[in-house]
C-alpha cells in the first residue's frame, strides 16, 4: 500500500495557523484587496472551506491577523508603562519612558524578523492606505485602553500642553514609528545598509530623541 500523503486538512489547528501565516505575509507584500482567498488557500495548502471553517470571512481572516500580534503587543505596552509608572511613584513618568514603552514592544517585534513581525507592521501600514469599516471594531478593541493611559501619562508629564496637542503628537509620533519599521527595508537601501531597524536600542534612541523633541515643543495657539 502506499501511504497516504497528508495536507494541513487533516489538522484543523495546523490549517488554522497555515492561513494565518500566508495571509498575514500575502497581506503584507499586496494589500487587502489585492489578495484573494484563493491565492491564500493556494500557498496554505488548504481550501476555502476551511477560510470559512476558522474565519468566516476575509474581513474576519483580516482581523484575526492582525489581532493574533497586536493584543500581545499592546499588552507589553501597557505593562511596560505600568512599571515605569510604579518606579515614578507620585512624580510623573518621564517623557523619554512613555515613549519606550509605546515604541519598544513593536521595534523588538520587528526585529525578531520577517515572520515576527516585519510583515505585521506592514499589515498596520496597510490599515493606514487601506480603510475600511471592519477595521473599526479592531481600532475600538485594542487601541482605546492603550490610547487613553498613553494619553494620561503624556499630560501629566508635559502639563501644558492642551488634551487636544497631546491627541495630535501621540499621533505624529505612532505615524514615525509606523513608518520607520514598516519600511525598514527602504532605510536600508537608502543608507546603503548603515541604518538598521534590527538594532533595536539604537532604533528606539534616535526614535525616542526625535519625537520627544516634538512633544516637548510649546504650542502654537495662534
Amino acid at each position: 500500500m502506499f501511504p497516504v500523503t497528508q495536507t494541513t486538512e487533516h489538522f484543523p489547528q495546523q490549517t488554522k495557523l497555515a492561513i494565518l501565516d500566508t495571509a498575514e505575509r500575502l497581506f503584507a507584500t499586496h494589500g487587502f484587496k489585492a489578495t484573494s482567498l484563493r491565492a491564500i488557500t493556494s500557498e496554505a495548502d488548504a481550501n476555502l472551506g476551511a477560510v470559512n471553517y476558522h474565519f468566516a470571512s476575509k474581513d474576519a481572516l483580516i482581523l484575526s491577523v492582525l489581532r493574533r500580534r497586536m493584543q500581545p503587543m499592546n499588552r507589553e505596552r501597557l505593562q511596560l508603562l505600568e512599571r515605569f509608572e510604579q518606579a515614578a511613584g507620585k512624580q510623573p513618568v518621564e517623557l523619554e519612558k512613555i515613549l519606550e514603552a509605546l515604541f519598544r514592544p513593536p521595534v523588538e517585534l520587528v526585529a525578531r524578523g520577517a515572520k515576527g513581525g516585519r510583515y505585521f507592521l506592514r499589515l498596520m501600514a496597510q490599515c493606514l492606505a487601506e480603510p475600511g469599516a471592519y477595521l473599526q471594531p479592531l481600532i475600538q478593541e485594542e487601541f482605546a485602553e492603550k490610547n487613553r493611559k498613553f494619553h494620561a501619562a503624556v499630560q501629566r508629564a508635559l502639563p501644558y500642553l492642551s488634551n487636544e496637542e497631546v491627541h495630535w503628537r501621540l499621533h505624529f509620533a505612532i505615524g514615525v514609528f509606523l513608518h520607520t519599521v514598516a519600511h525598514a527595508d527602504v532605510l536600508e537601501l537608502c543608507s546603503a545598509g548603515r541604518c538598521r531597524v534590527s538594532s533595536v536600542e539604537g532604533t528606539l534612541r534616535r526614535m525616542i530623541s526625535f519625537c520627544a523633541a516634538g512633544f516637548r515643543a510649546r504650542e502654537n495657539r495662534e
